[in-house]
This record gives C-alpha cells, sequence and structure tokens, in this order.
C-alpha cells in the first residue's frame, strides 16, 4: 500500500517538475489539486454512519418554534447531553406520530447534517380480488394489465405509462450539461452532476405512485428482467437494443415499486418473466416471432399482438390458482400498436 503510494507521488513529482519547466500554469494548478494522499488519510470520510436506539440518544418533542423535534445524544460525561436541532416537514411529522421509533442516525453530507430516522409502523393488508401485471419497457415507461379470475379481458384492463416528460426534461438537462463543456463553466457543471439523477428518480416516483393508486384490492406482479444486460453483450448483433437499454434503471423502478405498496398494504410479488414475450399467451405456443420490438405473431394460432401486454399476461397469469390466459377472450382492439397510439392521441385517462 504504501510502495504504490510511493511511486504515486514520484510520478506526481516528475509531472509537477514538468509543469514548472514548461511554465505551463493551468496544468500545474491541477495537479496540485491532485497530489496522492497517504494511505488511511481519508478513512473517516467513508465510514458507515452508526444507528443510536434509546440507550444512546432520543427523539423528543420541544417547544421551540423554529425546531418542533430535537435529538439528544449522551455524552462520556455523566449527566451532560447534546441538542441536535431539528426542522422536519410536514411529512416527516406525520410519519413520527404514525409509527414507532426505534432509532436514528447523523449523516454528513457536504457541509450539512442530517438525521435519518427509522419508524417502524403495521399496515393492514388489503384483500386480493385481482393481479395488476406490470411489465416494464424501455420505449414505454410501463404496461399494466388487470387479470380477474374466470373473466375475459376487456378495453379497460389494459393501460400504458409513458415518460413524455421525464425524457423532455432529462434531454434539456443534457443539453444544458453539453454547453456548459463547451463553455467550460467548472463550478456550474459541479453544481448540477447529480440534477439529472434527481430527475429520473422523481419522474419513477411518480409513475410508481399512479401505479398503486390503480392497483387498490389487487396483487401486484412485477417483471424483473433478470440478466437482460449481461445477456446482451458487446458483439451478440443487438447493438440498438444495447443502446436502448444503456438508461434503462429497471431496478430502482422495481424498488420503489415494492417500498409503495408495502406503505400501502399491497401485495407486490417480481415472479420469473423468462420467455413470457416470446411465448403465446392463448395457445402457450414458443413458435413465436417478435416483428417489431413492441409486436410478436405466432404461427401457431396466428395471433399477432403487442408483446408488453403478451408478456405481461403471460406472467400474470402464472400468480392465478388457475392460469387463465390460455384460449381467453380478448378484446382485438388491442392487438395492434396502432390502437393504442390513438388512444394516447386520443386522451385516454388510462393511458
Amino acid at each position: 500500500m504504501w510502495k504504490s503510494y510511493r511511486e504515486l507521488h514520484r510520478e506526481w513529482r516528475w509531472r509537477v517538475g514538468w509543469a514548472q519547466q514548461e511554465g505551463d500554469e493551468r496544468w500545474l494548478r491541477k495537479l496540485m489539486k491532485r497530489e496522492p494522499q497517504p494511505p488511511f488519510s481519508n478513512w473517516l470520510r467513508h465510514k458507515v454512519p452508526i444507528w443510536f436506539d434509546y440507550r444512546i440518544g432520543s427523539l423528543e418533542l420541544s417547544e421551540i418554534k423554529l425546531s418542533p423535534r430535537v435529538i439528544r445524544i449522551s455524552t462520556l460525561k455523566r449527566g451532560e447531553r447534546i441538542t441536535v436541532l431539528l426542522n422536519p416537514a410536514k411529512y416527516h411529522l406525520e410519519l413520527l406520530e404514525r409509527g414507532k421509533i426505534k432509532s436514528f442516525q447523523i449523516v454528513k453530507r457536504g457541509k450539512k447534517f442530517h438525521v435519518h430516522v427509522k419508524v417502524e409502523y403495521e399496515v393492514q393488508d388489503q384483500p386480493v380480488r385481482a393481479v395488476r401485471e406490470v411489465d416494464l419497457g424501455i420505449r414505454r415507461s410501463t404496461a399494466t394489465v388487470l387479470l380477474h379470475p374466470n373473466e375475459p379481458l376487456c378495453r379497460d384492463d389494459f393501460s400504458v405509462t409513458r415518460d413524455v416528460e421525464k425524457v423532455q426534461r432529462l434531454n434539456e438537462l443534457k443539453r444544458r450539461v453539453a454547453k456548459l463543456q463547451r463553455l467550460k463553466e467548472w463550478e456550474a457543471l459541479k453544481r448540477i452532476r447529480y440534477k439529472r439523477r434527481r430527475v429520473a428518480e422523481y419522474y419513477d416516483r411518480l409513475t410508481v405512485k399512479r401505479i398503486a393508486e390503480i392497483s387498490n384490492g389487487c396483487v401486484v406482479a412485477i417483471d424483473h428482467p433478470k440478466g437482460i444486460k449481461y445477456e446482451n453483450y458487446r458483439g451478440n448483433d443487438k447493438r440498438e437494443l444495447r443502446r436502448l437499454m444503456t438508461n434503462w434503471v429497471y431496478g430502482r423502478i422495481i424498488r420503489y415499486m415494492q417500498e409503495e405498496c408495502a406503505e400501502q398494504g399491497i401485495r407486490a410479488v417480481a415472479p420469473d418473466e423468462r420467455w413470457s414475450s416470446m411465448t403465446c399467451h392463448r395457445c402457450g405456443s414458443r413458435n413465436t416471432e417478435r416483428m417489431t420490438q413492441s409486436v410478436v405473431h405466432c404461427y401457431n394460432c396466428g395471433l399477432t399482438y403487442n408483446a408488453n401486454f403478451n408478456g405481461a399476461i403471460n406472467t400474470g397469469s402464472s400468480i392465478l390458482a388457475e392460469p387463465r390466459s390460455r384460449w381467453a377472450e380478448v378484446d382485438p382492439a388491442q392487438t395492434s400498436d396502432e390502437s393504442l397510439e390513438e388512444r394516447d392521441e386520443a386522451g385516454s385517462p388510462c393511458l
């Protein structure tokens, strides 16, 4: 460890001497900021904050107007405690009143200290009457199908969520970053370096909340495309698909979905979705072909169907006691991608 540090420092000194000899002040300033640090000098920065329980500290009510809640932490001196003033939002106060406080931790982010409080509360499970299958897509954010036992599918059972506002906002930020890079505005770039990630997380939360609102009384089955990026390696002649999957963060959406459903007492599962899009939901045959990215055709029964909805029906029907997706009566209006585009332009509430 120290050997590699000495080698790096020796190379750094050589670069500094070369910059001083050439008189390159701009490069010299950058090198002075990149001096290798001795081992174990920054270990405190990456230390994991510990959780405080009732034996070390407590979160109490306060009569201070600016700080309705405070945290009191014990010290090594008997009888002396440290008081930390908090500024909680209305959302935080509702959670604190809703459940039981288990523990808390103090986290430092930049020059600010934040308090993370762990609250435990119980949510009553909702009665289950149907299955809401959620298929995660690349061009569309989600495609959902509502499956009722022993009932045929109808038009209102299908819904699509699109990411038009999210894509527009992210593209706007990309253009802004590119402009700042051309102008070499490094300080402005540092201020917005996490902006795109926060915007993407915000719109993912909105998508999850919309799905949870229409899933009351349902079991939510979320497609988990496990290993899809690993299987589409470089050199498998699917360059366009790899390009589309570059910004597809399906793991985050699944995690948000499970958290939101748990808060509302909705059961959420992630069944295996392998071969779901390539298996015909009508006859169960795999003698199919993806005509396009969103259309699948079955050569066994002649069905042409939307690939996202076909996979959602297959995965969701596996949760039912009796899979109802074999030779089911399906509204033919949903078998083409053009009908979905027309419904989206008409302003259907489901899309």
